[in-house]
């Protein structure tokens, strides 16, 4: 009995080995392709290359004293002795606004309210247009860092529920409806 039972692992042993080689052996050499003079590839031996056409030169590329300006995302252009693109006040003011989003986050994670407030007023007097829905969720997040409850995680449920596509749902679900209870 225990002869066959060895006779059979052998069986089985000398199976798996013959299909690991059937299986990682190498493949066979694909038939040769027909060679170069086999195949008439008549290539001629200039190619004439299309006019480069220049696009036309207006004044939207060059500055006010006559500085070409380096045109924006472009690889393309040698931008030795060009001006980059220029930074207008309404650049300046989006960057303002980052850094004002910047700090309310970094109050936020910090949970300082204090800090969390007064970043918050500033952005509600400077950006009064889009401040709307991200200061709502600020301020929901300042009130359930300072007074955790039923009634700030009820607020902070409806915002979550109703504002889908708030940035600051993730951080209203962290710091109020995730937070544990006092």
């Amino acid at each position: 009995m225990r002869s066959r039972q060895w006779a059979r692992g052998a069986a089985s042993l000398l199976a798996a080995i013959a299909l690991a080689w059937w299986l990682l052996r190498p493949s066979t050499v694909p038939p040769e392709l027909p060679g170069p003079a086999a195949v008439n590839l008549a290539v001629p031996t200039t190619v004439p290359l299309p006019e480069a056409v220049e696009p036309p030169v207006t004044n939207a590329n060059f500055s006010e004293d006559g500085v070409p300006i380096h045109p924006a995302g472009s690889v393309d252009v040698d931008a030795e002795g060009m001006r980059p693109h220029p930074i207008t006040p309404q650049h300046e003011r989006i960057f303002h606004e980052n850094d004002l989003i910047g700090a309310l986050n970094a109050a936020m994670d910090q949970k300082d309210v204090a800090e969390l407030r007064i970043q918050l007023k500033q952005y509600r007097d400077e950006y009064p247009e889009d401040a709307h829905v991200l200061a709502d969720g600020y301020q929901i997040i300042a009130d359930c860092l300072e007074h955790p409850g039923p009634q700030t995680r009820a607020v902070a449920q409806r915002y979550y529920d109703e504002e889908l596509d708030s940035g600051l749902r993730r951080y209203v679900r962290r710091h109020c409806l995730e937070a544990p209870s006092p």
